[in-house]
Formats: C-alpha cells, sequence, structure tokens
C-alpha cells in the first residue's frame, strides 16, 4: 500500500465512523476522549503518542504507540518505517507514568480509529505467534514414527 492508499484509508475509516478528528497543531486535541499535546518532538517521559497523517486539515491516526520515553520510541519508529516517516505530519502525545494505563489506553485508540500501521504489526505478530505455537507440531508422519 503506496502513502496515498494508506491516506485514503485513515480518511474513509474515520468518515464512516463519524469521529470528530482535531486540526494538526491544535492542543489538546481529543482522541477517544482524552486530551492529547503536540509539539515540535514528543516529550523524553513515559506515556501513548498518536503518529498522524494530514487529510482536509485533520490529524488522522495511522500508528498509535507508547513507551518509557516517548521521543526515543518515535524516532525508532520512524526511523524503521520510511513509509510512515514520509506520511506522518504530526505527533500527539500524552504523558502517563503507569504501564498499565498506557498498553489500556492504546488498545482504546486502536479498536476505535483502527490506525493502518497497528493493524499491520497486530497481524504480523498473529502470524508469529501461530508459526510459534506449531513450532513442536510434526508435519510429516515419517518424522513423527522416527521420534518414537
Amino acid at each position: 500500500m503506496n502513502v496515498t492508499e494508506v491516506s485514503f484509508v485513515a480518511a474513509a475509516a474515520a468518515a464512516a465512523s463519524g469521529k470528530a478528528l482535531p486540526a494538526i497543531g491544535q492542543t489538546p486535541a481529543r482522541y477517544a476522549g482524552h486530551a492529547f499535546e503536540t509539539s515540535a518532538d514528543a516529550p523524553d517521559r513515559p506515556g501513548v503518542f498518536v503518529l498522524t497523517t494530514e487529510l482536509s486539515g485533520r490529524a488522522h491516526p495511522v500508528y498509535v504507540g507508547e513507551s518509557e520515553s516517548m521521543i526515543v520510541a518515535v524516532s525508532a519508529i520512524l526511523d524503521a518505517n520510511p513509509l510512515l516517516k514520509r506520511l506522518t505530519a504530526g505527533v500527539f502525545w500524552k504523558v502517563s507514568p503507569f504501564s498499565l494505563d498506557r498498553r489500556l489506553l492504546v488498545g482504546e485508540l486502536v479498536e476505535e480509529y483502527q490506525p493502518h500501521f497497528n493493524l499491520a504489526a497486530e497481524t504480523e505478530k498473529a502470524a508469529e505467534q501461530r508459526s510459534s505455537e506449531r513450532e513442536g507440531w510434526v508435519s510429516d508422519p515419517i518424522e513423527l514414527i522416527a521420534r518414537f
């Protein structure tokens, strides 16, 4: 999927669900009823961050994450994914010192906004989990007989 397709998918999902999205640079911005700040860089503090793309002046979430250091996590994610880096127009963040609170908020935001890059990562994790569950399985009956 290229940058334009990802952008249109995000816009269509937001329009279909009727979600009001904040403007790029708006602070505080509300996602799922939670207030998020924005600035040039996320702070070096624990919290939740939302990477957004701009469509019609609105900040559409394309990735939601959490970390003990938001600036380190955002930099690492953008460096690892050039497509996401080109697509990202803004970073919204919310300081949250407790890891359980952060994970719950990320889950809530992913469920509500279904950001493209989170869904791709979840699909990849599920495939890895399925393959690791099958590691002990024997697909060849002769191999099974040889084990005994």
